[in-house]
């Protein structure tokens, strides 16, 4: 997580490859999430809505790697 910027309320930009990332930003009670690609996609977010999508990328992400620990054999 990104904790010092030259960008005001970046939180974390996670790049996803070459050409797309993905930034996350949080000044006062505005959330933006920011999907950079050849066509950027802005929006914002309410915290509960910013919870629920981290605890969806968790439970996937937890899930996956079970998959992947299981078939690893």
């Amino acid at each position: 997580m990104a904790k010092e910027s030259d960008w005001p309320g970046l939180v974390d930009n996670i790049e996803i490859s070459e050409t797309a990332a993905i930034a996350v930003e949080q000044i006062d009670e505005e959330i933006t999430v920011a999907i950079a690609s050849v066509v950027g996609v802005h929006f914002q977010v309410t915290a509960y809505q910013a919870l629920k999508l981290s605890r969806a990328l968790a439970w996937a992400a937890e899930n996956a790697a079970k998959f992947l620990a299981s078939t690893e054999t």
